[in-house]
Order: C-alpha cells, then structure tokens, then sequence
C-alpha cells in the first residue's frame, strides 16, 4: 500500500468520543436482572434484556413507539408475568406442552402474558410497531394469555 492511501485511510479513521453522552450501542446488551420483583420498563431501556429469577416477577412495558424491544428470559421456573400496559400484545409463542409436542399459540388483542410450568430459558421478545407490541418466543408451556 502506497504512502498516501496509508495517510489517507489514517485521516479517514476519526475516533469516537465513547462516553456517558455517546455511549456505544450494540456492543453490549444493557441487561435488567430482577428476582421476585415488580419492574416498569422505559423507552430508554429498550433493546435490553430482561432476566426474570426468584419467585413470580411482573414487569411492564413502556407506551409503544415504533422501534422500541426487548427480550426477555426466565432464569427460574416461575409464573413470571410480562403486562403491555395500555397497549395490545399480539403475535406468536411457541412451546413444546412441557415435553409433549410443539404449539403455536395466537396472542391477539392481549393485554399480558404468564408463563404457565415455566422453564429456565424460557425466551421471548416484542418490538413495538409504534400501535402494540409485536410478541414472538419458545416457551416450555402454553402460557396464559389474557
């Protein structure tokens, strides 16, 4: 590589200012751990990971706007609960009926959902559409949608 693309590529490398005011997204995920606890979420916790332990935890979510997610795990096997707040949750949960075959359950025009049986890893996550909560995941049992 000649001298001059050698300079030209040094000039073009501009560092980023990585601070509390810049932070680098994407790098990480921020990760929200609770244990038997009740949590509302924000929009700026979106794109966080939501690790629910302990016994039964309740976490709300923040008014829709377009872009915002989240993902969520159960570290512990309890009827954790994730509630949609003012907005409807729609989409697809998939589960194995603990161990028997595999469902794919509806939720439409759902206000929460609870893990029914649950298991550790249970995993699922929402994307907000800006109007409700975009719902898909794979669950040990069919959960109670309401």
């Amino acid at each position: 590589m000649s001298k001059r693309a050698v300079n030209l590529l040094r000039n073009m490398a501009v560092p980023v200012l990585h601070n509390a005011d810049n932070p680098i997204k994407g790098a990480r995920q921020n990760v929200i751990a609770l244990s038997s606890e009740t949590k509302t979420l924000t929009a700026a916790d979106s794109g966080a990971v939501v690790v629910m332990a302990g016994t039964a935890c309740t976490v709300t979510l923040p008014a829709v706007a377009s872009g915002l997610n989240f993902k969520f795990f159960a570290n512990t096997a309890a009827a954790h609960v994730m509630d949609g707040g003012a907005a409807v949750i729609e989409g697809v949960i998939y589960d194995n009926s603990n161990g028997a075959t595999i469902a794919r359950n509806a939720a439409t025009n759902e206000t929460s959902l609870t893990l029914v049986n649950a298991a550790i890893g249970d995993h699922w996550e929402v994307v907000s559409d800006g109007t409700s909560w975009l719902l898909h995941g794979w669950l040990n049992q069919t959960p109670t949608l309401a």
